[in-house]
């Protein structure tokens, strides 16, 4: 079996800039440099505070060629959660994704909202590079997890690089954001490739996130978004081949991508008309408590292009709520032409009604030459 890698982001740095630019259109008003998000978008994600340390930590060369780059972004300021009930709800008990019944804990959870935008450093210096492995987490100072059983989650985080155009969102008021790269919940799951292939970002240091924090606890919390980067110089690299990420999203083109759930078993379906060719090599969805999977079809060819389920009930830090999300990644999972029919299918089984689901999904195409 092959090794897996997973994507994140790269920037193109030194003498490549001008090389790459020439083929990597920058989304308007985005300059050299800038990795701040837009202001006039500030407001439509809800960030509260442009958070500005982020520093690369740790470096180190890899057996078999490559770097391992260490990204922390923080201290980020977790605000208390002082009105109504504490706590996040404990799900020990309820089913898990492969039982029948709802999946997750049997009631919402109680805590405070806390977002913010923050750029994000480069792991790679002189050269550009493509990025191969990526691992997000969410930590205090000292490195121990934070996590349900601490009284916080990773809501989510959106990684966006300004020199791109976005895929399926180019034309709408979010594609001032630039390209959405790579998306995380609190299960942490990596965007995966096999080996062979990466995604290289550029023309310069242009990508910042949006991250959102939970805090269930009385108290505020201090807290760093972490990630661990792999990647390879793109000069002269013959040995990997570049792939587009692409964003898939049943509430696509929104600043919250939140769409409704009803109580119980539903499915909803979205589909978007592509507007590039090539082959899949990876994908991977998200979904919120209740989720049960969520699937790309290509129905212009029939194909199943991915499966991607949620799991629950293994890990305690979580209480029950979702943990993980299968990824999609062992070869060629299938083609794409121009025009044909992309649909995700999210399934959900869950307790209660939501107004704030997410059925997202981002696949990784070799775009045809």
């Amino acid at each position: 079996m092959s090794k897996i890698s997973r994507i994140f982001t790269s920037f193109v740095t030194g003498s490549v800039v001008v090389l790459a630019s020439v083929t990597t259109p920058a989304v308007a008003g985005a300059g050299p440099g800038d990795s701040a998000p837009p202001d006039e978008l500030v407001d439509q994600f809800g960030v509260e505070e442009i958070a500005t340390s982020a520093e690369v930590t740790g470096q180190r060369s890899m057996f078999g060629g490559g770097t391992e780059t260490t990204i922390r972004v923080g201290p980020i300021t977790a605000e208390p959660h002082e009105d109504g009930e504490h706590g996040a709800a404990d799900g020990h008990g309820t089913t898990r994704a492969s039982d029948d019944g709802p999946h997750g804990p049997e009631e919402r959870d109680h805590g405070t909202h806390t977002t913010v935008a923050a750029p994000v450093p480069t792991p790679c210096w002189v050269v550009s590079c493509y990025v191969t492995s990526m691992e997000p987490d969410l930590t205090y100072a000292d490195g121990s997890s934070a996590n349900y059983d601490t009284d916080i989650m990773l809501h989510h985080a959106v990684l966006f690089d300004r020199s791109r155009q976005d895929v399926t969102c180019g034309d709408e008021a979010l594609g001032l954001a630039g390209q959405r790269i790579f998306a995380s919940g609190n299960e942490r799951t990596g965007g995966m490739l096999p080996d062979g292939y990466g995604v290289r970002l550029g023309p310069a240091p242009l990508t910042w996130s949006v991250i959102e924090l939970m805090n269930f606890a009385p108290e505020s919390q201090e807290v760093y978004f972490d990630l661990t980067i792999e990647h390879e110089p793109t000069l002269f690299n013959r040995d990997i081949t570049p792939v587009t990420p692409v964003w898939l999203d049943a509430a696509n083109c929104t600043f919250d991508s939140y769409h409704s759930v009803p109580e119980g078993e539903s499915v909803t379906n979205w589909q978007w008309e592509s507007t590039i060719a090539g082959t899949f090599h990876a994908a991977g969805g998200h979904v919120h408590d209740g989720g049960e999977s969520l699937t790309l079809h290509n129905r212009s060819t029939g194909e199943e292009i991915c499966p991607s389920h949620a799991g629950y009930g293994t890990d305690p830090a979580y209480l029950g709520h979702i943990e993980s999300m299968s990824v999609c990644s062992d070869g060629d999972l299938g083609d794409v032409a121009e025009g044909d029919v992309l649909e995700l299918e999210s399934v959900y089984d869950s307790h209660y009604a939501q107004d704030d689901a997410m059925s997202i999904m981002i696949g990784y195409v070799e775009e045809a030459s």
